[in-house]
């Protein structure tokens, strides 16, 4: 017996075969959902592999070709009063607002490491990561976090 089934990605209708279990998508979403996950995997690869730093050159390595400025700007508010966590305040330094602040650099590094893999690079020399508050309003502090960077080819091997 076939059933018309419709795909929750698509919303197109298509008819399933009975006595196998009902899947949510069509065959060319799932077919595309499979593409993007390869292509997630191969990027997780990549970014394992890349090496990020803030001097201009690679010990021991090789710069084979420099790609172009990578950069990327993270904007984020911190409460005053509800993320200042009194149980978690130690040494004069809130911890609730570090993770934040690290949270913001930690997202623009690994942004700029995504432009340099789409670039074609394995590298990122020059890295430097800046922080400015821009603004306060109504007991909301607004941080800006960036990060920029050169995007290279590394000669893997070394010298």
């Amino acid at each position: 017996m076939n059933w018309v089934v419709s795909c929750t990605a698509c919303g197109s209708s298509y008819v399933h075969e009975s006595g196998q279990s009902l899947p949510d998508m069509c065959p060319a979403c799932t077919e595309k959902r499979k593409k993007e996950v390869k292509k997630f995997l191969e990027k997780e690869q990549k970014r394992k592999e890349i090496i990020t730093v803030h001097a201009s050159d690679f010990a021991n390595r090789k710069i084979v070709r420099t790609l172009g400025i990578v950069t990327h700007e993270h904007i984020f508010g911190v409460g005053l009063v509800q993320d200042l966590d009194l149980k978690r305040f130690n040494g004069g330094v809130s911890i609730s607002w570090e993770e934040k602040v690290r949270g913001g650099r930690d997202l623009c590094i690994r942004s700029i490491e995504d432009e340099a893999i789409e670039m074609g690079g394995n590298g990122v020399i020059g890295v430097d990561v800046i922080y400015q508050v821009l603004s306060t309003h109504n007991d909301m502090v607004m941080w800006l976090v960036a990060a920029r960077g050169t995007a290279v080819i590394i000669d893997e091997r070394g010298f």
